[in-house]
């Protein structure tokens, strides 16, 4: 915020100090005892205070952009925008001729108010409209910013997942079931377990730029990946999913639903010899998306912290930053034991704005 007001400031000086300079240079050829301290009182004071509302009006133009908002409300607000502008250096105009300037100081001010405001209302209009530009260009080189941030999250997620999965232990268990089905003679389970292993593994590896991807897709991507564990796990885990028909195609963040799963089997019920239960649901909440990862495992741990383990810090950065505050990944234990891991989006499909 204080970047956009020195950016302002030093802005309007410079066209202040040039305005200033332009009638000093007239006033010379004309003959007129016109000093240049008396030149930018009557030029570049204008453009100085016009710097302190300059902010205001670039993000207000920004807020009420065509794209974002009804067209008659955005017209209204541009307008709005405008007027302020026009009747900002009419008023300042019309002070400084009436008081310092060349005018006759017998006239009224109100009429060199009406005169300055009709003089100036092209140049303002202007004046507003290079003001909200810039608005539009801090706006678009923030996004630009935020995007290329987003893509390396996005990328860290891809590695994260990916080292998980070629954990040592993880691949020398899912590789002693394979070998088990094998030694009982159980082809078809073994050729399937390899498959599932196969997809998880393309699943991560494959390249996309895209930051969101339908929730359909992770869905099927968790549901290999939990055939591996189950394999693995054998009647110790029971794995259930409960996905509204509503909502298999609204988007969410790459590989944000699979280290709540990761979590929950690593933490909840690996650690215990009972069996256990995994489900997964998503459901729509008015205009949120609602994603829930629960188990019966072990629970939150005495002293844990909000802030504990990289995967979660990074589920809750991904959707801050991609979010703001719709964004939110909640944990909590149930009277029953165990852990409910929630995550909460604006609900939106491909082609939304």
């Amino acid at each position: 915020m204080h970047q956009r007001y020195l950016v302002a400031f030093f802005s309007c000086s410079i066209v202040g100090l040039m305005s200033a300079g332009e009638m000093y240079y007239w006033g010379q050829i004309a003959h007129r005892e016109l000093g240049f301290a008396h030149a930018f009182l009557l030029q570049g004071v204008s453009w100085l205070v016009y710097a302190a509302l300059a902010p205001m009006l670039a993000a207000w133009g920004v807020r009420f952009r065509f794209e974002r908002q009804g067209r008659a409300a955005a017209v209204a607000a541009n307008l709005a925008g405008i007027a302020v502008t026009v009747t900002l250096f009419a008023l300042l105009t019309a002070t400084t001729d009436h008081f310092f300037g060349l005018t006759e100081p017998r006239d009224p001010f109100w009429f060199h108010f009406r005169n300055s405001w009709v003089y100036q209302s092209p140049f303002a209009v202007l004046t507003y409209g290079a003001t909200v530009g810039a608005g539009y260009a801090a706006e678009y080189t923030r996004r630009s910013r935020e995007l290329a941030q987003l893509q390396t999250e996005l990328t860290q997620a891809q590695l994260s997942a990916l080292r998980m999965q070629l954990n040592p232990h993880f691949l020398f268990n899912t590789l002693h079931t394979i070998a088990a089905f094998v030694r009982e003679h159980d082809e078809r389970q073994a050729v399937e377990l390899i498959e599932r292993l196969g997809d998880v593994l393309r699943h991560v590896l494959r390249s996309s730029n895209e930051l969101e991807a339908p929730l359909a897709g992770e869905i099927e991507f968790l549901k290999k990946y939990l055939e591996i564990e189950q394999a693995r796990f054998g009647d110790r885990l029971e794995v259930s999913f409960a996905i509204a028909a509503d909502v298999t195609t609204a988007l969410v963040p790459q590989l944000i639903v699979q280290p709540l799963v990761e979590n929950a089997l690593r933490h909840g019920l690996a650690p215990r010899a009972e069996p256990g239960k995994l489900a997964v649901t998503a459901h729509r909440d008015d205009g949120s998306l609602c994603v829930r990862v629960s188990d019966d495992g072990l629970g939150l741990r005495e002293g844990w912290d909000a802030e504990d383990g990289l995967g979660l810090r990074n589920v809750r950065a991904r959707l801050s930053r991609m979010y703001g505050a719709a964004g939110r990944l909640l944990l909590s234990s149930p009277a029953g034991g165990g852990v409910v891991a929630t995550v909460t989006l604006p609900f939106h499909e491909a082609g939304d704005a």
